[in-house]
């Protein structure tokens, strides 16, 4: 496989994980002001995951870890 089409595989799979957490951001959601924070640091991290890896197969790759949804 080339590196372009690995490139776009973690990016594919990175915008999903965006997506599915979009309600995080929402103004009417449930999640408290700190849990929100939480949403918003791991939202960064996927978005700069491309700085640091081009492949989901790099030495060392893991996708960051989704925080809890629950809002208590």
């Amino acid at each position: 496989m080339s590196s372009e089409t690995e490139l776009q595989l973690l990016r594919a799979n990175r915008n999903a994980r965006l997506i599915n957490s979009d309600w995080t951001q929402l103004p009417d959601t449930k999640l408290t002001d700190s849990k929100k924070a939480e949403w918003i640091t791991y939202r960064q991290s996927l978005r700069d995951i491309t700085k640091t890896y081009t492949s989901m197969n790099d030495e060392g790759f893991s996708f960051p870890e989704e925080p809890s949804w629950l809002w208590i």
